[in-house]
């Protein structure tokens, strides 16, 4: 179960948070999150999310795959689950994907 909203609240904060690009302005990140040139798009466009920016941007696999929710959680669950024990992955998929739908619905 602490697997299970583990990935749930890292998919909340990246799907339905700015929290990665506030902290990537805080600690000048640039290089990893390019935030100055989402900033610039932004201004020109302010309905522009930052993952609308990864995919239009920066569209490679690594891209698709973090912008993805259900990509990344199967991600995510599998590297945990490398950790404990691979028979316990469509749980933890599954179990996440559900919790983070249910509480995004909840918030929402």
């Amino acid at each position: 179960m602490n697997t299970i909203c583990l990935i749930s609240i890292i998919l909340l904060i990246w799907f339905r948070t700015d929290a990665w690009i506030e902290y990537c302005r805080i600690f000048d990140l640039n290089l990893i999150s390019f935030y100055k040139d989402f900033d610039i798009k932004y201004n020109n466009d302010v309905s522009l999310t930052y993952l609308q920016y990864l995919r239009i941007y920066h569209n490679c696999f690594f891209i698709r795959l973090i912008t993805c929710p259900i990509c990344l959680t199967i991600w995510l669950g599998l590297l945990i689950s490398m950790f404990t024990s691979i028979i316990l992955l469509p749980v933890y998929v599954i179990g996440a994907l559900l919790l983070f739908l249910i509480i995004d619905k909840l918030l929402g």
